[in-house]
């Protein structure tokens, strides 16, 4: 992700790998903030002290809680500004002790990302709105899913998205380029067609004929699932 002037910034800490996999895809697909991980106390001190300063800072605290809890004090000792959110077990029992430390906010994790933007957000003084949070059409956890095992950059993923929203019609080039740029889509550009072509073949190595992607002459393209359960398709 690019560091434009403004753009919100953020890292999550000891992460599971499944955490950082569903997060990535959160922050830097659908949100498109800045987001990296750090796995040791060295890592974080060298995104504290990095250009631009991060907004936003997440904390596992579903392996090592007392390591966790020491993380979020050294985070707030170094920002008073920083939204930290501590990221516990249903069945944790830490949530006080990690606002003692410091913590901004402290969620449930396995939780809906929908939500869990929309938290952010409150957090981050943003008002959630449909522009950033539209009306949920598809499944976000689904998303970041195949994101994490088809093992999609962030730019294919961003294709995948909005192809998976529009599951089973065509969605022409402009509306993609509309979607991804944010500008109508250049005759002659083959950017999506390199992407979908690259999508094609890591969705039928993972997910075989359960996931099919198409380009459809003159028209744009196409993702099919048939209706199928993402997370059951072998």
């Amino acid at each position: 992700m690019s560091n434009e002037k403004g753009n919100t910034t953020s890292f999550l800490v000891y992460a599971d790998p499944a955490i950082k996999n569903s997060l990535s895809y959160l922050f830097s697909v659908i949100l498109k903030f800045e987001f990296d991980g750090c796995m040791s106390a060295d890592d974080v001190a060298r995104r504290m002290n990095r250009e631009p300063a991060p907004h936003l800072a997440l904390v596992d605290m579903t392996q090592n809680v007392l390591q966790a809890l020491e993380l979020i004090r050294q985070l707030r000792a170094c920002s008073t500004k920083l939204v930290i959110i501590g990221m516990q077990q249903a069945d944790g029992k830490f949530g006080c002790d990690a606002f003692i430390a410091g913590a901004t906010d402290v969620v449930v994790w396995p939780c809906n990302l929908r939500e869990l933007a929309a938290r952010l957000m409150l957090r981050l003084s943003k008002t959630p709105s449909t522009e950033l949070l539209p009306e949920c059409t598809t499944d976000w956890d689904a998303e970041a899913y195949i994101t994490s095992r088809a093992c999609l950059t962030v730019s294919e993923a961003q294709v995948m998205r909005v192809l998976y929203a529009q599951d089973g019609k065509i969605v022409s080039r402009d509306e993609m380029s509309l979607a991804v740029d944010a500008r109508p889509w250049r005759y002659g550009d083959r950017k999506f067609d390199v992407h979908v072509a690259k999508l094609r073949k890591k969705l039928s190595k993972s997910f075989g004929d359960g996931i099919s992607v198409s380009t459809v002459r003159s028209s744009g393209y196409r993702l099919c699932t048939g209706g199928a359960n993402i997370f059951e398709l072998s």
